[in-house]
């Protein structure tokens, strides 16, 4: 298959499935969808087929508030303890945001989210493992996503490949908490205020149909099983990995990271792919969020091999953090897969993200590219 052919019709009619699901982390229509997806990998002969749960508010709003809350409340201290207490809070905040600590998540109110996951065996005895992996949530919509509202950020993303971790606002406000003085208080804790209503707007949007973010993602992984089933790798593990609450700070992948004890994290190649159908190019991720770093290496091996399949592969600097974050976080190999129309993700967190607006051209890509870097990983070709 070539980057330009029509996609298989399982493709098209999965991510038409999971688009009519309202897929909110936490919320029936993810459990339906999680449903839907080991009912597909059954089918394709995927191994131990897994639904499993995991604690999760169902937006990354909560947290997000609580921190802006300690920052306002910071700023009513004196001196030394307001600037300890508003620099702790931006540790806090920033560690929450790159998936490193949900330490304060535990304190709040949650419901029960789910990923799903299976395995493909290898022909001959494993040597190292690969991890495909696709978040199944969907996102809420909200002002912070409009067109306008994320327009400069687009910009500078088109122009440098480079973009303003989302976050940004709200953590430089909190560290500018530690260097107020009384006649800037009143300003910043309006613009704290202020951030904080945007979030709650969010946070109470109705759930986009998330047909590229993050149906593409799926129904390229559910591709990719049925093709590694029909014919295995050699020395491979294949862990086909749909984790749930991706949109609500990575929960469901961080669950399942913290559960996995049997493979070494340093043979193990994890390959996010996330909203794969905006129709202009691939992209690999170089960065995601503010500190969410990917190794060189990876990226290197990722075009060498892209440039082999004729597929163009440029490195970006990617906004929010994606789930193959989380993975690195684990000590594990990881590339991150993403694709962009004009410096950004078409539809992003809008109402719009339906199947119909779906570029084709970059899901194939995305599952042709794969599938050289699984077999490249199988022969020990990716150092």
């Amino acid at each position: 298959m070539t980057a330009q052919q029509a996609p298989p019709g399982g493709m098209i009619h999965d991510v038409a499935a999971l688009a009519r699901l309202d897929r909110r982390t936490t919320g029936p229509g993810e459990h339906r969808s999680a449903e839907l997806i080991a009912a597909r990998l059954t089918e394709a002969g995927a191994k131990t087929v897994e639904i499993t749960g995991f604690r999760s508010q169902s937006s990354w709003a909560p947290t997000h508030l609580a921190h802006l809350i300690a920052a306002v409340t910071a700023s009513f201290l004196p001196g030394p303890l307001k600037r300890s207490a508003a620099v702790a809070t931006a540790v806090s905040y920033e560690l929450d945001v790159s998936g490193r600590s949900h330490w304060l998540r535990r304190l709040l109110p949650a419901g029960r989210g789910v990923s799903v996951s299976a395995r493909l065996p290898s022909l001959g005895p494993p040597r190292r493992t690969i991890v495909l992996l696709a978040h199944h949530d969907a996102a809420h919509n909200g002002l912070v996503w409009h067109p306008k509202a994320i327009a400069p950020n687009r910009f500078r993303s088109r122009r440098t490949g480079r973009s303003v971790p989302s976050h940004a606002p709200a953590l430089l406000a909190i560290l500018a908490t530690a260097l107020s003085h009384p006649g800037t208080r009143r300003p910043l804790r309006l613009v704290l205020s202020a951030l904080g209503v945007a979030m709650i707007q969010s946070m109470r949007s109705p759930t986009t149909p998330g047909a590229n973010d993050n149906a593409t993602g799926v129904a390229a992984v559910l591709e990719l099983t049925r093709r590694l089933r029909a014919t295995p790798l050699t020395e491979t593990e294949v862990i086909v990995l749909f984790p749930g609450g991706e949109e609500a700070g990575n929960v469901g992948m961080r669950a399942w990271t913290e559960r996995q004890l049997r493979f070494d994290p340093a043979r193990t190649l994890a390959i996010g792919l996330d909203s794969l159908g905006s129709g202009g190019h691939l992209v690999v991720a170089r960065r995601e969020g503010l500190t969410g770093r990917m190794s060189d290496r990876d990226i290197a091996a990722a075009q060498r091999i892209a440039a082999q399949a004729g597929i163009e592969l440029p490195a970006v600097t990617f906004a929010n953090v994606c789930d193959t974050t989380i993975a690195r976080h684990a000590g594990m190999r990881a590339i991150s897969l993403l694709s962009y129309d004009r410096g950004w993700i078409r539809h992003l967190h809008l109402r719009s993200d339906t199947p119909d607006a779906v570029g084709w051209n970059t899901v194939t890509a995305a599952v042709e590219l794969t599938a050289r870097l699984a077999h490249a990983w199988d022969r020990g070709e990716i150092d």
